[in-house]
C-alpha cells in the first residue's frame, strides 16, 4: 500500500475500522496491515494497540509522543475490556472511552475521554484497537 495510493483513500475521513476494512478490501490486504499502514501515514492524532486477551501485546505509540499509552493488561473500562468481560458487544464504530483506561498520566482525570475502536479478529486471535484523540485533552 504505497503512501501516494493510500493517503488520498482516508484524507478527510475520520478514523475507524470500517475506514480500515474499506481499505483493505480495496487494497486486497489484511486490517491489520491496513491500520499500521494508516497509521504511518495519517496526520490523524491516534495510536494502535494489538492485543491477546487481555494482554497488551504490541502498539505504535501516537506520533506526537504524547500522551503516551499505558501498556499492560487491557482496562476493564475500555471498550475491548467490556468486550472482554462480556459487559458490552462490539459496536462496530469508534465509541468515547476514558482516558485513563488507555493513557498514562490521567488516573485522576476521569472526566477526560479519547476515542476507541476495537475489533476482535478471529483469525488471528487476537484485538486490534485504533485510538483517536478527537477533542483535546484537557
Amino acid at each position: 500500500m504505497p503512501e501516494f495510493l493510500l493517503r488520498p483513500r482516508f484524507s478527510g475521513n475520520p478514523p475507524s475500522m470500517k475506514l480500515m476494512d474499506s481499505l483493505a478490501e480495496e487494497f486486497r490486504t489484511s486490517v491489520i496491515a491496513t491500520v499500521f499502514q494508516y497509521w504511518e501515514y495519517t496526520n490523524e492524532p491516534v495510536a494502535v494497540v494489538l492485543s491477546e486477551g487481555w494482554d497488551m501485546r504490541f502498539f505504535r505509540p501516537f506520533k506526537a509522543g504524547w500522551p503516551q499509552i499505558r501498556f499492560g493488561d487491557i482496562h476493564e473500562h475500555s471498550a475491548a475490556g467490556e468486550r472482554l468481560a462480556n459487559k458490552a458487544p462490539d459496536v462496530g464504530q469508534m465509541v468515547r472511552s476514558p482516558a485513563y483506561a488507555w493513557l498514562e498520566g490521567f488516573e485522576y482525570k476521569r472526566d477526560v475521554d479519547i476515542k476507541e475502536d476495537s475489533r476482535y479478529l478471529d483469525y488471528y486471535d487476537r484485538t486490534i484497537t485504533l485510538l483517536w484523540i478527537d477533542d483535546p485533552l484537557d
